[in-house]
Formats: C-alpha cells, sequence, structure tokens
C-alpha cells in the first residue's frame, strides 16, 4: 500500500445503515424519516444506493432527539437551536483565532518598544 492509497483510506468516511444510526442514536426509524423530512439531517448515499450516516451524523440525530424528548421542542425549533450553536461555535472559534493574533501581535510591539527604548537610552547616552 503506498502513502497516497494510505490517504485517501483515511479520507473515506465510515457509513451507518438507515437502521443501525437509527439505533446508535436510540431513535425510531419513523423519527429519522421526520428528521430527513425536516431536513435537519442528510443521508449520505453508499456505494450500494443505500443511504447511510457518518459518526458525526448520528451525534447530530442523538442531540437532535435529546432537544425534541427532554425539552417538548418542535424539530423547527430545534432547527433554530442547532443552527444557533452552530453560529456560536464559529464565532467562537474566530473570537479565539483573534485572541490568538492579537497576542501574537502585543508581542511584536512590545519587542518592537523595547527594541526603541534600547536605542534612546544608547542614542542619549552618546549624546
Amino acid at each position: 500500500m503506498t502513502p497516497q492509497d494510505q490517504d485517501t483510506t483515511r479520507k473515506v468516511p465510515i457509513i451507518f445503515t438507515r437502521t443501525v444510526a437509527a439505533q446508535l442514536a436510540r431513535v425510531p426509524l419513523e423519527f429519522l424519516e421526520q428528521v430527513e423530512a425536516e431536513d435537519l439531517i442528510r443521508p449520505r448515499e453508499v456505494d450500494t444506493g443505500e443511504c447511510g450516516y457518518t459518526p458525526e451524523d448520528i451525534t447530530r440525530l442523538a442531540r437532535i432527539r435529546r432537544l425534541h424528548e427532554t425539552l417538548g421542542l418542535e424539530l423547527a425549533a430545534v432547527d433554530v437551536i442547532l443552527r444557533l450553536r452552530e453560529r456560536v461555535t464559529f464565532l467562537l472559534s474566530q473570537m479565539e483565532d483573534m485572541e490568538t493574533r492579537f497576542a501574537r501581535r502585543e508581542q511584536e510591539l512590545l519587542r518592537e518598544l523595547e527594541d526603541w527604548r534600547r536605542r534612546f537610552l544608547v542614542a542619549r547616552e552618546r549624546g
């Protein structure tokens, strides 16, 4: 097996059949179909022509079930919550990136300021 073969193997997602996905998420197939109809989760087609779900899809399906059952939310409300959650996660990630850039820039400016301070002291001593 070449390194290229290994790269393509790693990129192939694990896909579970609808029945297995429903079992793993602890939902009846009817609920899975309802969630699909509301476009909260989209099946991926596998080589056999069947539809399947990735582990991430199953995690999302389980989250949908918990919000629906535990909080008694309609699927439309669950959709709003999931979209807001994704947006908050994205914004937090952006904020962390900005904080990292700002901290890096702050260090650069502090080094530059220290360099200017040294130059000033040297110039004052000479002059």
